[in-house]
């Protein structure tokens, strides 16, 4: 399924006064219901791709899993002639998880924060430290990995980077919480410690982004944009290592040293 549109549009141009007619992509989002040992979880409104990961990773996060082991089979039924698709066309993956999933519904935030916040901080592995100059070169390597940001300039990106300041992987996304879904569940994937690894956002952390993070124990986090108060918070009371406003040659540390 295409994770993109062509769609005919108008451009005016200021300094010329001039419309243009042309072609360019629109990022495209369908909602996903996510089933679990036949019960109705959540619905995600995200771009189509790596939807094991998207779905895993939010799993994870509710709870429902913990390793990769813990889910028995997974199948995913989509619509297979997009012509056809009307804007609310959902997809369904259908999950098997080894857990008993007894009056199944998704949790917040707040309950969620609520059981993880106890133990978090202890889980995290010695601070994650990477040299200044390396953080303000991040963003321009993210952005060579943002192929469906440079076609559309509508998805959000999370990447991981490595101890010697690398990007190793980067999952895309039109939501911000759907692009750290698919990261969290590209690491169970691939059996991926995230206590040991950095996270770079392109969009801002707000609180429940936060909890997610909290909830994969990411020791270090960057991210383009500024975050919320809340996000700061809660990033605080873990001990995460955090540098957001990553602008050029300069950024904002938030919490923790480097």
């Amino acid at each position: 399924m295409s994770k993109s549109h062509r769609t005919k549009v108008r451009t005016y141009d200021r300094d010329s006064g001039k419309w243009r007619n042309h072609e360019r992509s629109l990022i495209a989002e369908i909602p996903l219901q996510i089933m679990v040992n036949g019960e109705y979880l959540a619905t995600l409104n995200r771009t189509p791709g790596n939807d094991f990961s998207l779905a895993s990773g939010f799993l994870y996060y509710q709870g429902l899993i913990d390793c990769s082991e813990d889910i028995l089979t997974h199948r995913l039924t989509a619509a297979e002639d997009e012509l056809s698709l009307s804007p609310l066309t959902t997809d369904t993956i259908h999950f098997e998880i080894r857990k008993p999933t007894p009056n199944l519904r998704p949790a917040s935030a707040a309950a969620i924060w609520s059981l993880i916040s106890p133990q978090a901080g202890k889980k995290l592995n010695p601070a994650f430290v990477l040299a200044p100059q390396l953080i303000t070169k991040l963003p321009d390597e993210m952005i060579k990995e943002q192929e469906l940001y440079m076609t559309t300039a509508g998805a959000h990106a999370v990447a991981l980077v490595s101890r010697d300041g690398r990007i190793l992987h980067c999952e895309e996304d039109v939501g911000r919480t759907n692009a750290l879904d698919k990261i969290v569940g590209y690491c169970i994937t691939n059996r991926l410690k995230m206590n040991s690894l950095g996270a770079l956002f392109s969009g801002r952390i707000n609180l429940e982004m936060a909890v997610k993070i909290t909830r994969a124990e990411f020791p270090l986090i960057l991210s383009v944009s500024a975050p919320t108060a809340t996000a700061v918070e809660i990033l605080q009371a873990i001990g995460v290592t955090y540098a957001g406003s990553l602008k050029g040659e300069s950024f904002t540390l938030f919490n923790g040293s480097l």
